[in-house]
């Protein structure tokens, strides 16, 4: 090999370890995500002590970390409704640590029920009505066209409407999630499937696999890595989608406490609730992720 050659290869071997350690530099770690929420606070504090010294409703507009953790925290014993075995007169309400924790772990268990409902039922349909559109011409006509129309529409500005057809009820939340979420996993689907090359089936047709035994067993293990992401976006917008719902009418829920918060202007209250609504959305894109992934350990 020339000296230019060698050269050449160096320089194209040196740029691909660079892209590989860029790679890696940009994905999450723990030590990132812990240096960031270290620097985020110290960026809240910092401007929550700027303004209160230089405005008179500082403390209200963004509250000091120490309010949050005392008076916002604390402050959610009010939402406390008593349940799991525990009255509200012995939880001490309003200003107690147990109550506010209890209020918190209700009302985030009911808005993740109504997640987790609408985010499984919503996949499901979102897959096989997808499947359906890319192997079936008449579904294909009838459904996609539809598919387009609603997509454009403002999903969250539909909630109010899902709160009256449905009433103010968990059921009115779930239907909203299955209706956002449905759509981008249907799309998605249906994209994934005209993106295969035409090997992946026509292989398994030459060993008599057909019809249904060909879809799920081929196609759909097939499409399952290029529709991951859609998938984690969908984990996303169906809480989104429970928060635009709960905040219309509904008596519990995390959305609930958010609007009563804002309703009052309840800022540090709102900032415990946005914090833990966040956590638990953050969660299951994680674990939609990792489900995916540990269905699709075959690929390279």
């Amino acid at each position: 090999m020339t000296a230019i050659g060698m050269r050449g290869s160096r320089r194209a071997r040196a740029a691909v370890t660079r892209g590989r350690v860029l790679s890696l530099r940009t994905r999450g770690t723990v030590r990132s995500v812990l240096i960031g929420t270290a620097v985020a606070l110290v960026l809240w504090e910092v401007a929550a002590r700027i303004l209160a010294a230089t405005t008179a409703q500082g403390d209200r507009v963004l509250p000091s970390l120490t309010k949050v953790a005392t008076d916002g925290f604390l402050g959610l014993g009010h939402y406390y409704k008593g349940g799991l075995g525990v009255s509200v007169a012995t939880a001490g309400g309003d200003g107690s640590a147990l109550a506010s924790t209890l209020a918190l772990v209700e009302n985030a268990g009911v808005t993740l029920m109504r997640v987790g409902v609408g985010l499984v039922l919503a996949i499901a349909l979102g897959i096989v009505l997808g499947l359906l559109v890319a192997a079936v011409r008449p579904v294909r006509l009838s459904v996609s066209g539809v598919s387009e129309v609603l997509r454009m529409l403002p999903a969250l500005a539909m909630a109010p409407l899902f709160t009256i057809w449905f009433g103010a009820t968990s059921l009115a939340s779930v239907v909203f999630v299955v209706f956002s979420v449905a759509f981008i996993v249907l799309l998605a689907t249906s994209n994934a499937v005209a993106n295969l090359r035409p090997e992946v089936t026509e292989y398994p047709r030459t060993l008599g696999v057909r019809g249904v035994r060909l879809w799920t067993r081929v196609v759909l293990p097939a499409i399952l890595p290029e529709i991951r992401g859609p998938l984690v976006f969908g984990g996303i917008v169906a809480w989104a989608s429970v928060l635009a719902s709960e905040m219309y009418g509904l008596q519990e829920g995390l959305g609930y406490m958010l609007n009563d918060t804002l309703r009052f202007s309840i800022i540090e209250r709102m900032v415990v609730v946005a914090v833990v609504f966040s956590a638990l959305a953050l969660l299951t894109m994680k674990l939609l992720g990792a489900l995916v992934d540990a269905v699709t350990r075959w690929r390279p």
